[in-house]
């Protein structure tokens, strides 16, 4: 059996427009209930992330809430899966880029995004994570910068 990404994303993605505020992703982030928003350029393509630890790390520095979130984001490298690739993958590719999301890409589509706490939530995935690990398989995890 092989759980693959798409069978655990929790809902749509949730986009923010590159000149946004973070003071206006912070709002969707606490009215929505998530920890990250896929930026968008005007054409609706994904080219980074703002996460609530980039907006606490932003405001450490002293930048202000009416910066534009480019400017707090992570713009540039996002860390894909595809919807077919199977959570082992997505699992190593947290681990290795040290982050708590993933970007799901279907081709040039955002599909939608998941999460750590999507991963372990879980309890067939946690089960079949742990049957992975024990069998080390080879899991190509190079593709997913973008």
């Amino acid at each position: 059996m092989s759980i693959t990404v798409d069978k655990i994303i929790k809902r749509k993605p949730l986009v923010i427009n590159q000149n946004a505020r973070v003071r206006d992703a912070v709002e969707i982030m606490a009215r929505e209930n998530v920890g990250l928003l896929v930026i968008v350029n005007d054409a609706g393509k994904p080219i980074g992330v703002i996460s609530e630890r980039n907006v606490i790390r932003a405001l450490a520095s002293g930048k202000d809430l009416n910066a534009r979130v480019t400017e707090v984001g992570t713009v540039g490298k996002l860390v894909t899966v595809n919807p077919g690739d199977n959570i082992y993958k997505a699992a190593l590719l947290m681990n290795d880029h040290k982050t708590r999301h993933l970007i799901v890409m279907d081709g040039e589509k955002l599909h939608g995004v998941i999460s750590i706490r999507d991963i372990i939530s879980e309890e067939r995935v946690v089960s079949r994570l742990a049957e992975l690990a024990e069998a080390k398989p080879e899991v190509d995890v190079s593709g997913g910068a973008d």
